[in-house]
C-alpha cells in the first residue's frame, strides 16, 4: 500500500487532473514528519512554478518549508489579517515588517515561521498592540487593495479563459472509462458483492431445502403448496432487503467521490450514473441465476429451461428495483440515517402489498391501489405462474376448505378432489392473479428499475451533498 506522505501526493495529482488553475490546499504537511512534509511542498512548489496558483493552509512550518512559498496571509484570532505580503528572500521582508513595528528582532539561525508567532502573539507580546490595527494602517495594506482596484478595472478581456465544451474527453470515452472504473472498484469489493451472493445462495438452499422430502410426491396438501408460495414470497423480499442494505453505503462512497470530481471538473453527471448502473447489473444477474438454480434444484420445481428462464428474469428485475432504489435515496438525501427511513417505508409496502401477508381478495377497495403498484407484488405473480404452470403435481382439497368450493366439489362429495398447482395458486390470490399478466408484470417491474434509474440520474445532477 501506498504511504500516508504517497497518499498527500496523490490525493494533489487527482485534483491536477482537472487541469484547475488555482488549487486550493487544507493544510497539506499535517501528520507527516520533517521529510515528508519538505517532499510534499517540493512538489508543490514544482506545480506553482508550473504557473499554477497555489493556496495552502499551514502550521508550524519547519523553516525549509517556509521559505518555499512567496506570499503569506497570517491570520489572528477572530479571522483578522495581521500581516499580507511577500516573504522576500529568507523570510526578509516578513521579519523586517514585524521588526519596524516593535517585534523582538529575529535571533540567528530561528525560524522564521516560529519567530513570527511569537512576535504578534507570544507571552512577550504587549497586550497594547494590536497587530491587526497595525496592519490596516501599513503602506502594504494600501498598495493591494490599489493593484485589486487597478486589476479590476484595466482587465484584458483578450487574455480571459474560455472552453468550446466542459469537458476535453467526448462523452462516449468518458462513459467508457467510467464504467471501467466502477467495475474495477466492484471486482475489488469482496465484502460487498461476495457477501450478498454467498446470502443468496445460502437462502435459497434453506428455503428450498424444506422441499426435499415432498418434492418427489406426485401429490400436496394445501399446506405444502401454501408454503412453496411463501418460500418464494420470503426469497423476493430477503434478498431484496438485504441488497438495498448492502447497496446504501456503497452508493453513498461513490456519490461522494462523484461531488468532488465534479468539482474539480473531470466527469459529470452522466457518466457516473452509467457507471453505477452498469457495474451492478452482472452481479445482480449472478446473484439471480445462482439462487434460482439452487433452489429449484432443492425444492423440486424443475421443468423446463423456459421456465427457469422466467424464474431469473423475475427475480433479477425484482431484485434490480431493490438495488437501484438503494442508489436513489443515497444521492436523494444526505446520510445514511434519512435513507434508512426511505428503506423502512420501501421494505414496508412491498411487504405488505406483494399479495402475500394480506392476499389480494381480502383488500379494501381503497387500498388496493398499492396492490396494483408494487413492485414485489409482480414478482411473485410472474414466478408463481410460470413455475406452476410446468409442474404435475396436484394438490388434494380439504374436506371442509374454501379451495374444495373453487374445485366444484361439494362437501358431500367423499370423492378425492384435487387440482393442478396452478389452479391452487389462481385460488390462493382470488383469481386476482393470473398467467396472463405475464406481461405486465415484467412491464411493471422494467418501469420501476426506470424509475430508479432517473431518480438517481436527476439527484446526481441536482444536488450536491459537500459536506457530508
Amino acid at each position: 500500500g501506498l504511504t500516508f506522505e504517497q497518499r498527500k501526493r496523490l490525493g494533489i495529482a487527482c485534483e491536477l487532473a482537472g487541469s484547475p488553475s488555482v488549487i486550493f490546499l487544507d493544510e497539506p504537511t499535517s501528520g507527516l514528519d520533517s521529510r515528508g512534509a519538505l517532499v510534499v511542498i517540493r512538489a508543490i512548489r514544482r506545480i506553482a512554478d508550473s504557473g499554477r496558483t497555489v493556496v495552502a493552509t499551514i502550521h508550524q512550518p519547519s523553516a525549509a518549508v517556509f521559505e518555499m512559498f512567496d506570499d503569506l496571509i497570517l491570520l489572528k484570532k477572530g479571522g483578522n489579517v495581521v500581516f499580507f505580503g511577500e516573504l522576500g528572500d529568507e523570510s526578509a521582508k516578513m521579519v523586517q515588517y514585524f521588526e519596524e513595528r516593535g517585534a523582538k528582532p529575529i535571533e540567528r539561525q530561528e525560524n522564521p515561521a516560529a519567530w513570527v508567532l511569537r512576535a504578534y502573539a507570544g507571552e512577550q507580546t504587549s497586550n497594547d498592540v494590536d497587530w491587526a490595527e497595525r496592519y490596516k494602517s501599513s503602506e502594504g495594506r494600501k498598495m493591494i487593495h490599489k493593484q485589486i482596484i487597478s486589476d479590476r478595472t484595466s482587465a484584458d478581456i483578450t487574455k480571459k479563459l474560455s472552453f468550446s465544451k466542459t469537458y476535453s474527453t467526448p462523452f462516449r470515452e468518458r462513459m467508457r472509462l467510467m464504467c471501467l472504473r466502477m467495475m474495477t472498484i466492484y471486482r475489488r469489493s469482496a465484502p460487498y458483492n461476495m457477501t450478498r451472493i454467498m446470502v443468496a445462495i445460502l437462502y435459497a438452499f434453506l428455503l428450498g431445502s424444506m422441499f426435499l422430502n415432498t418434492s418427489k410426491h406426485e401429490t400436496w396438501s394445501e399446506d405444502q403448496a401454501a408454503a412453496l408460495i411463501g418460500t418464494i414470497f420470503l426469497s423476493l423480499n430477503v434478498i431484496g432487503t438485504t441488497g438495498m442494505t448492502m447497496a446504501i453505503p456503497v452508493a453513498k462512497r461513490v456519490r461522494d467521490v462523484f461531488y468532488k470530481h465534479r468539482a474539480s471538473g473531470m466527469i459529470g453527471h452522466s457518466a457516473a450514473f452509467i457507471g453505477m448502473v452498469s457495474a451492478e447489473l452482472p452481479y445482480l444477474l449472478l446473484m439471480a441465476v445462482l439462487f434460482a438454480l439452487i433452489y429449484c434444484a432443492t425444492a423440486g420445481i424443475f421443468t423446463t429451461a423456459e421456465n427457469f428462464g422466467w424464474f431469473v428474469l423475475f427475480f433479477f428485475l425484482h431484485t434490480s428495483t431493490y438495488s437501484f432504489f438503494a442508489q436513489c435515496f443515497m444521492c436523494l438525501v444526505r446520510d445514511e440515517k434519512t435513507v434508512g427511513a426511505l428503506q423502512g417505508v420501501w421494505i414496508g409496502l412491498n411487504l405488505f402489498y406483494a399479495g402475500f401477508v394480506v392476499r389480494p381478495q381480502n383488500f379494501f377497495r381503497i387500498f388496493k391501489l398499492g396492490l396494483w403498484i408494487n413492485a414485489s407484488r409482480y414478482a411473485l405473480e410472474g414466478i408463481i405462474f410460470t413455475q406452476f404452470e410446468g409442474l404435475s403435481t396436484v394438490v388434494e382439497a380439504g374436506v371442509y376448505t374454501p379451495f374444495r368450493t373453487f374445485l366444484g366439489c361439494t362437501i358431500d362429495d367423499l370423492g378425492e378432489c384435487s387440482g393442478s398447482m396452478l389452479e391452487y395458486a389462481t385460488y390462493f390470490f382470488g383469481n386476482q392473479f393470473s398467467a396472463s399478466n405475464r406481461g405486465l408484470d415484467i412491464a411493471v417491474l422494467l418501469v420501476w428499475n426506470l424509475l430508479a434509474f432517473f431518480g438517481t440520474w436527476f439527484c446526481l445532477k441536482k444536488f450536491n451533498y459537500v459536506n457530508t
